[in-house]
């Protein structure tokens, strides 16, 4: 058995071992050093996603409901046997014809931002912190809200 002695490595190779360490820890860094920020004047639908939504999203997600439904229909005797009827109601009937109420060119988190600027019940007032963030708060609750003393 011959068994080759390693060449020791020359400083260029070391360098580039390091460099191409160093590169794919970063790169896999970046993700969770992102942040999200909202800017507030360009927040919401555009233009051309409104379009898009209108000529190509909302008729695939009518052709999704509709599909979904006769799969559902189809599925019902199976769900009923297997005792997950709610979940394939759920998944197959319910959101697709929730997606179709999205508002035109909104992703799900403008969506839901939208909404949660209705306020339907009068006994609730809004406090927003930091637009979109916001708190909520029931008036016919009793709250209290009391400075922490720093000992």
């Amino acid at each position: 058995m011959i068994v080759k002695a390693k060449k020791p490595q020359t400083v260029k190779q070391k360098f580039l071992t390091v460099a191409a360490s160093l590169s794919l820890l970063v790169m896999s860094m970046q993700p969770a050093l992102a942040a999200i920020e909202i800017d507030e004047t360009d927040f919401g639908p555009s233009y051309g996603t409104m379009m898009v939504d209108t000529v190509v999203g909302k008729p695939l997600q009518l052709v999704n409901a509709v599909a979904g439904t006769a799969a559902y229909i189809v599925s019902l005797p199976f769900s009923l046997i297997g005792g997950n009827a709610d979940q394939a109601q759920q998944k197959l009937f319910v959101e697709p014809w929730d997606a179709m109420g999205r508002c035109l060119g909104c992703t799900v988190a403008e969506d839901n931002y939208y909404k949660s600027q209705v306020v339907s019940n009068d006994n609730l007032v809004r406090i927003v912190v930091d637009r979109p963030s916001e708190i909520l708060i029931n008036t016919n609750d009793n709250v209290v809200v009391s400075p922490v003393v720093n000992p």
